[in-house]
């Protein structure tokens, strides 16, 4: 069960990665169990799916967090916190963040890399959107069917419109598992993996006193800066993939009841109203940094970055 997103009053650590990422975790896990139930069982020949079923879902919930926090930019300032501190470029005590900074340098060339990981999270949903999408192909159709389950849960929720809330959630899960594979589980697992690793080194006491930073944000922020690249909109981000988690967790809740009895009273929690909201506010949220920064002038010397796929909702 995904956790509701905690108010601003209520918690002060809503800005911490932490909570949603256990979340993730928790959706992996219940996914992993399940796939090896189903490889204890005897072979059962059974029809070409036509979606993605729940456990797949699941797993596709977790890697649509990882992508949103793989666009605030946690792996790539871990990655390059700890080139810069080999290189001298940041210099200062690591105390006992030496080890985990060690560890994730030394495991380097055994992670997925990020090109792997963005064809993964384009074939999936459609971001981010670079020369790689063109080879492995780019659900351009996903924030599409995003913003229709959105705005059919806010209908029902409302107006207790149900109907097209079916249709949404089936054209979710059909999109989902046109992408699909049998190599989502262990990519997601590794990719969780690597978020945790890479939070534990931007969030460690030693790293933020090193980078002058109050917050991990502020560490991905002062590792920008010092790169020169454009502000990301971390916590847009985050909070989109927190969302985007809980609606896609609850389609896979729901998905079976929906293909039981298509004309059932299906009426979504107010968790997942919320999550519906949440995930419309911060798209545009993101888009209008997006058109923001396009519009000032490009840094000749700043490291690339990919541009998100789904610009066109802004319009």
């Amino acid at each position: 069960m995904i956790r509701p997103p905690p108010s601003t009053a209520d918690d002060p650590q809503i800005h911490a990665p932490e909570a949603a990422l256990a979340d993730a975790d928790a959706l992996l896990f219940s996914a992993e169990n399940f796939a090896v139930m189903l490889a204890e069982l005897a072979p059962i020949a059974l029809p070409p799916a036509t979606h993605a079923d729940p456990m797949q879902l699941r797993a596709i919930a977790s890697l649509y967090l990882a992508a949103a926090l793989e666009s605030a930019g946690l792996i790539e300032a871990a990655d390059d916190l700890v080139r810069m501190i080999r290189t001298g470029m940041v210099s200062g005590d690591l105390g006992a963040a030496a080890e985990a900074v060690q560890d994730f340098w030394r495991e380097r060339r055994d992670h997925i890399q990020p090109q792997e990981r963005q064809s993964l999270f384009a074939r999936l949903f459609g971001t981010p959107s670079d020369a790689l999408d063109m080879v492995a192909g780019s659900n351009t159709e996903f924030d599409e069917k995003m913003l229709d389950l959105c705005d059919a849960i806010i209908k029902a929720a409302e107006q207790g419109a149900t109907r097209k809330l079916h249709v949404t959630v089936t054209r979710l899960a059909e999109n989902i598992g046109a992408a699909a594979n049998d190599a989502l589980l262990l990519m997601a697992r590794e990719i969780i993996d690597m978020l945790s690793q890479a939070i534990a080194i931007l969030n460690h006491p030693a790293i933020r006193a090193m980078l002058g930073a109050r917050t991990l944000w502020d560490a991905v922020a002062s590792i920008d800066r010092r790169l020169r690249r454009p502000p990301r909109g971390t916590l847009n981000h985050l909070r989109r993939g927190r969302a985007g988690m809980a609606v896609i967790a609850w389609v896979a809740d729901v998905l079976t009841e929906v293909e039981r009895d298509g004309t059932a009273a299906l009426m979504p929690p107010d968790v997942i109203v919320t999550a519906a909201l949440d995930w419309i506010d911060e798209t545009v949220a993101l888009l209008r940094q997006e058109e923001a920064n396009a519009a000032q002038p490009q840094d000749p010397g700043a490291y690339p970055r990919g541009q998100p796929a789904w610009a066109d909702l802004a319009h």
